[in-house]
């Protein structure tokens, strides 16, 4: 059975079991209501310097829908982290307009974007009216735990690219791996140092998926090689802290080539095995920021028994929110651990879960506010399946959970712990 009828099967049959454990009729389930932009941000991530908000956002039940307007385009971004990313690449696209000393280079730049935008609209325009629901990806993400061996992503005969799984030979599984490798080394290893320095100037994040921006960095590193261009400009603030800042550091400096032999070594003494290692390093979702990030989250839990289940669980992801939205779990996860250590990673569960020493489980999710919709029932119904003969189990939340959706997880035996930045542990005392 390959692994997407695998996911549907079993997507359907959680929303069935949900369905009729609950007993409740859609009366019984939350509409996650619109809000105006002022409800869950401040007044600068609202409007500012070429840039507003659409008025409302839109909930899915988990995230907020944020649409950025701005001169080079509508940009969608999933939950406040999104968000962040996405305002400070167009304050660097305003930048990059600003500060050409020549014209050439202006024109260039805007230019092509301009060219990008109208792409990008097409795209990104009023999306949530017409896919309004939670991504894919996140379904994904929060749909169950594997059911069969082979979705684990161990068989040799998965596809790296993340295509369906299929019963191959062995020299048709190297021609797949040499066939994945060379695309995420077109996608990814081929960023110029000139590139790198420009992405370090304006501190942004040189693998953005923000194809406007990449396009005029590309442009301008061209034509800054060949006119030796000296622009000054003021920084425009750096939305990273922590790994995300030290990570983007290492990228910024050293060829793409010499990391990814550094997160190759890495990986093996994680113990993964040398065709787990080969879809990581070439799954395109999973760009070199990521891996990065996702190295040093494990790098972190030295000690914690099953870390490298992080790690495998990445390498199924199917979406960009979903792999987002995983690295903010997991980096939830990891500064828990800095204040009371786990004691190992539970297999099988997609979003990141760990068990404690004294047989506490902890679920880690990022998400902006939470509400008890449907969906979200279904959700709670596969993390029970998963987790239903542990002895207490506790619900770490980022953001905001309604009352409802509280009440509903108490109830069905869940210890809920919202705005988890302010609830975490105390760090121990050194």
């Amino acid at each position: 059975m390959n692994r997407t009828l695998l996911s549907s099967i079993l997507i359907s049959v959680i929303a069935a079991c949900a369905g009729s454990a609950t007993a409740q009729d859609k009366e019984g389930f939350e509409s996650p209501p619109d809000q105006t932009p002022a409800a869950s941000l401040s007044a600068g991530q609202i409007q500012g310097d070429g840039f507003h908000l659409q008025d409302p956002v839109h909930s899915d039940g988990l995230m907020h829908h944020y649409i950025v307007e701005s001169r080079f385009g509508e940009f969608p971004a999933y939950g406040q982290a999104a968000l962040t990313v996405r305002l400070h690449e167009i304050a660097a696209l305003q930048t990059l307009s600003r500060t050409s000393e020549t014209d050439v280079v202006l024109k260039s730049v805007t230019r092509g974007a301009g060219e990008d935008v109208q792409t990008v609209a097409k795209v990104v325009r009023n999306p949530v009216k017409t896919v309004i629901g939670i991504p894919r990806g996140i379904s994904h993400l929060l749909g169950g735990y594997r059911v069969e061996a082979q979705e684990a992503t161990h068989g040799a005969a998965a596809a790296i690219g993340g295509s369906h799984s299929q019963s191959v030979t062995g020299s048709r599984v190297a021609e797949q791996t040499e066939k994945f490798a060379k695309q995420y080394a077109d996608h990814y290893l081929g960023l110029s140092t000139a590139e790198r320095r420009w992405y370090e100037k304006l501190g942004i994040d040189p693998y953005t998926n923000n194809e406007v921006l990449r396009k005029a960095v590309s442009r301008l590193a061209k034509i800054d090689a060949s006119v030796s261009l000296g622009m000054r400009f003021a920084p425009v603030g750096v939305p990273f802290a922590g790994e995300a800042r030290r990570a983007l550091d290492t990228i910024y400096n050293e060829s793409p080539a010499v990391l990814r032999k550094r997160r190759r070594d890495a990986l093996a003494s994680f113990g993964l095995r040398p065709e787990e290692i080969a879809k990581f390093e070439n799954t395109l979702l999973l760009n070199p920021t990521r891996q990065t990030l996702l190295v040093a989250a494990v790098q972190s839990l030295q000690g914690v028994e099953g870390r490298d289940e992080l790690l495998r669980h990445a390498i199924g992801v199917t979406s960009d929110s979903e792999i987002e939205v995983f690295l903010q779990c997991t980096n939830l996860l990891v500064r828990f651990h800095a204040r009371q250590p786990v004691a190992r990673i539970l297999a099988g569960l997609r979003v990141p879960t760990a068990q404690l020493a004294d047989g506490r489980v902890i679920v880690f999710g990022s998400f902006d506010a939470i509400y008890w919709t449907e969906d979200v029932a279904g959700y709670e119904k596969a993390l029970d399946t998963a987790t239903s003969k542990m002895p207490r189990r506790e619900v770490w939340l980022a953001g905001s959970v309604s009352a409802l959706a509280r009440e509903q997880l108490e109830h069905l035996g869940w210890i809920v712990h919202d705005h988890a930045d302010q609830a975490l542990p105390e760090k121990p005392a050194d």
